[in-house]
């Protein structure tokens, strides 16, 4: 009877998610000028560290400015990708200097897209130890950096890890939306939180993303149990996840000049050495400003010409099939219960990928929350969610029962 249940109403979600590609992308000016990537230091060279370290080791450390009553720190450590090759990431550690006799539970933020380019790491930002300042907001900064909730975050005694992801601000391809290796990041990120001595941070873990952090979160709960065993994860919360990369539509997404696709490309060419055979001139030249720019200069690039960039049908190559596939969340069981807050009115990531995402998740027995809030849209959900997931992420870590939205197997 339950997967019935999940089943009925996906084909609504299908056609629901469809028709909302063709909506105007929230949060963008496509026509605007965008300020470029940040310059990368040297600190954000390779380290030879690399080669001897195991997955949280830390590479490089150095403190940066942080809010009153905090501590932060810009950090390189060592992280594998999907197929364990060894990396160097980068991001940011912040914590409290309130005393306290207790090892302080870590909060994983895996932020929202940046774009492909080095330079779009946020920890690379003026002031990156900060709350979450939007895109287009008055600082001018091309890219979102901060934490959403940090004073709270501060406040309740958590240390904050907030990974750049592979290949953003570090060396090598950043590989977009690979769910596995963003998600080993994030845990690593936790795990060279605790060797922070000043962090004081201690092995109990949740993780919060949004969007392209949505998909890394929800990930990191699915390989937590076999990639971090020492860490405990007990929640993970996603903003709009993009849960949802393989599916009946991905055609006409690829086809329908999103920008991010562009993103896609570029990341899985590079980890799974696929095909660009799918692509135009222009579709080529656009893989490479999302290589060099971040994404807003992305969406300038494309708002330039109706050439189409992909012209070919991407479920016709198996190879490309199979890495989107596996690129879907909800195909693991989450070690961890999972909330999901989503927009109803989201036209980046229509709520249909959620629909789908639940059908997966509750098929393979995942305790799994959903919360639509109506008329949401990408980003205004951000502050919308603010109070149900600080509750929700304190219950996790006091070890109360969390609710469902799994129909029963009854």
């Amino acid at each position: 009877m339950m997967l019935r249940h999940l089943l009925t109403g996906v084909t609504g979600a299908v056609i629901a998610w469809s028709s909302a590609l063709a909506q105007p992308l929230q949060g963008f000016d496509a026509g605007a000028n965008v300020p470029p990537a940040f310059a990368v230091t040297s600190f954000y060279d390779a380290s030879p560290k690399l080669a001897r370290a195991k997955p949280g080791d830390i590479l490089k450390a150095e403190p940066v400015a942080a809010p009153s009553g905090a501590r932060a720190w810009r950090v390189m450590y060592a992280s594998r990708t999907w197929d364990d090759q060894p990396v160097a990431a980068t991001g940011l550690i912040i914590a409290s200097t309130a005393k306290t006799t207790r090892p302080r539970p870590v909060l994983v933020w895996a932020h929202g897209t940046t774009g492909g380019a080095r330079g779009c790491a946020p920890s690379l930002a003026p002031d990156p130890a900060r709350s979450f300042l939007e895109r287009g907001g008055a600082a001018g900064y091309p890219i979102d950096i901060g934490t959403p909730y940090l004073t709270d975050l501060m406040a309740r005694g958590y240390v904050v890890a907030a990974p750049d992801y592979q290949g953003l601000g570090g060396p090598g391809v950043h590989q977009f939306l690979v769910g596995d290796t963003a998600a080993r990041g994030g845990l690593d990120a936790a795990r060279a939180a605790r060797h922070l001595r000043g962090a004081k941070a201690g092995a109990d873990v949740v993780v919060l993303g949004w969007s392209q952090g949505g998909q890394a979160a929800l990930t990191a709960g699915e390989v937590a149990s076999a990639y971090a065993p020492d860490l405990r994860v007990r929640g993970v919360a996603a903003l709009a996840p993009s849960a949802t990369i393989m599916s009946p539509v991905v055609n006409q997404l690829f086809r329908s000049g999103t920008p991010h696709v562009y993103e896609i490309i570029r990341g899985y060419a590079s980890a799974y050495g696929l095909s660009t055979d799918l692509l135009s001139q222009r579709g080529r030249d656009l893989v490479e400003v999302a290589g060099q720019g971040c994404i807003l200069e992305v969406f300038k690039e494309v708002g330039r010409s109706k050439e189409p960039g992909v012209i070919a049908d991407v479920t016709n190559d198996p190879a490309w099939t199979t890495a989107l596939e596996r690129n879907n969340s909800g195909l693991r069981v989450s070690a961890a219960p999972v909330l999901v807050v989503h927009g109803s009115a989201d036209g980046i990531v229509p709520f249909g990928s959620t629909d789908l995402y639940q059908a997966r998740a509750c098929a393979v027995g995942t305790k799994l929350q959903i919360d639509r809030i109506e008329g949401g849209d990408h980003r205004s959900i951000i502050p919308s969610a603010r109070e149900g997931i600080l509750h929700w992420m304190e219950m996790r870590l006091r070890g109360e029962p969390a609710k469902t939205s799994c129909p029963s197997a009854g």
